[in-house]
């Protein structure tokens, strides 16, 4: 077709060939060229004044003016485009300004001012090119250990409850420093202050250093009160950033690539863990938690293109520029006084799990301190009771020594299953086991069978092993069996009677006539 545009490579090449001699056929052949193209580009060429030589030598631009034809338009769509172009900055402007606003309320006010103007697909088209056209972006340049960049995933990953599958969600921490690229992600219960810092903290030991500052957005965890110039942070933040020797920055509202490298890390995690654990179950924090090291380890270790790794970068070059961490981590403590109830336990946190005390303080004041990973007792200046910090919801954590004598035998008692009994039962003897195992066997409640089993345990301390065995040996023939009727045969010594052997009615004498004498 003769109006088939073709490269501006294509077309210089074309002159020279021609300035060098060759006929148009031939040069048809060696550029894969129709014929009538060609000849429209010869009468183009020759109608400039110019011979092949020179128009070959000019710039790009300069020969396209000359060669190539612009594109025809109307007075009317000239118009239209005119009219178009002088309405995209402000709408863009418009957009950029309020999230509310959609590209159909603009058209639909475009076309109320224009009602010949473009259709709203051509419409969109243009204002998604001018946005396009128009969105710069800076290239930051980071230099090794001077900053790491911290947010939120904005998706869950999620825990499974093993008896009633129940999703729990977690939130996701990410934290990157952006020289080398060194990533770190984890897992937490909830993005409040004492997991927040816990999770920082983590990734500080996993770096073995700390940074010159740390950037994060406008997160009530991070700022109190927000400002372009100076924002004022948490004190909690401000607690944490003096005990590393460490600066905090914020990023200007609502201008996410003031932090783009960890923008870009939340959504790598997409990939590189929530896909390949989306068919995963885990039952705990710290299972899901390896899962994640084990997948950011292979993420950091991953060459990238013909490039190092971000562990070899920043093994090589940022590690050394890290300043040191302190001997122990950061702990965000909670404190609280209160009076110990009847129970022996405290209430700790916003899962409100309840932590023992020993027994003897009841009724004492007593103080709670607590962080993410243990909870302290103190009472008359000393600490009486520590545990390991558990996230299980209106649960308990007892320790057995804290309880009263009744207490820990009652819990015993509540512990005990069909096999102890049996195990017990068969200590006595033989019949006494057959007797419990027929009584477990029993179409019962097993709290009420087995409270009919520890009764017959107890006969063996008031009646004895030998009268308790040879009672069981009298009833396990029986149809049902029981505790009363054995506590009965013991009450009335039954247990003593054996049972007669047969005796013939005819005296063993030899003077005795037998049955051949009467034949």
């Amino acid at each position: 077709m003769a109006n088939t545009p073709i490269s501006m490579t294509k077309l210089k090449r074309m002159l020279q060939l021609l300035a060098s001699g060759n006929s148009q056929r031939d040069v048809c052949g060696l550029l894969h060229m129709g014929r009538n193209v060609l000849s429209t580009y010869v009468k183009r060429a020759l109608a400039t004044g110019k011979d092949y030589k020179t128009l070959s030598e000019l710039s790009d631009a300069a020969l396209s003016a000359l060669l190539k034809t612009p594109r025809s338009s109307s007075d009317e769509d000239e118009r239209k485009a005119r009219e178009l172009q002088d309405y995209l900055p402000v709408a863009c402007e418009e957009l950029q300004r309020s999230r509310h606003l959609s590209v159909l309320q603009l058209h639909q006010e475009y076309m109320q001012a224009h009602p010949d103007g473009y259709g709203y697909t051509q419409f969109k088209k243009y204002v998604r090119s001018y946005q396009k056209s128009h969105n710069y972006s800076y290239h930051n340049v980071y230099i090794p250990g001077e900053e790491m960049q911290i947010d939120f995933a904005g998706d869950h990953l999620y825990l499974t409850r093993p008896k009633t599958k129940e999703h729990i969600a977690v939130v996701v921490l990410c934290c990157v420093l952006p020289f080398s690229g060194l990533s770190y992600v984890i897992a937490l219960p909830t993005a409040s202050l004492e997991h927040f810092f816990w999770g920082l903290s983590r990734c500080y030991d996993y770096l073995g250093g700390v940074p010159v500052t740390n950037r994060s957005d406008n997160m009530k965890q991070w700022v109190k009160r927000t400002d372009r110039y100076e924002p004022t942070f948490n004190e909690a933040a401000l607690e944490w950033s003096t005990y590393y020797n460490t600066e905090l920055l914020a990023t200007r509202v609502a201008h996410p690539r003031d932090k783009g490298c960890v923008e870009s890390l939340v959504n790598q995690s997409y990939h590189a863990i929530y896909g390949v654990i989306r068919n995963e179950e885990f039952h705990t924090l710290n299972e899901l938690n390896n899962r994640i090291f084990g997948l950011m380890d292979e993420y950091n270790s991953k060459k990238r293109g013909n490039r190092e790794s971000r562990r070899e970068v920043f093994e090589s070059m940022e590690m050394h520029c890290l300043q040191p961490l302190p001997p122990t981590p950061f702990r965000f403590t909670y404190r609280k006084q209160v009076r110990l109830g009847s129970n022996y336990h405290v209430i700790v946190g916003s899962e409100h799990h309840f932590y023992s005390v020993p027994y003897q303080y009841v009724g004492e004041e007593v103080n709670v301190v607590w962080d993410y990973e243990t909870v302290s007792v103190y009472a008359r200046e000393e600490r009486v009771a520590i545990h390991r910090r558990s996230f299980v919801p209106n649960a308990y954590t007892t320790e057995e020594t804290h309880m009263p004598e009744k207490h820990q035998a009652y819990k015993r008692l509540r512990e005990r299953n069909a096999a102890f009994y049996l195990d017990k039962a068969r200590l006595i003897g033989e019949a006494t086991g057959i007797v419990v195992g027929r009584i477990l066997d029993a179409d019962r409640f097993p709290q009420c069978k087995y409270r009919s089993c520890e009764g017959v345990l107890s006969l063996e301390r008031k009646y004895g092993r030998e009268r308790v065995e040879a009672a069981s040996g009298l009833i396990k023939e029986c149809p049902s069996v029981s505790y009363l009727m054995l506590k009965s045969i013991l009450i009335r010594k039954l247990d003593g009677q054996v049972v007669s052997e047969s005796v013939s009615k005819s005296p063993k004498c030899t003077y005795v006539r037998g049955a051949e004498a009467f034949k």
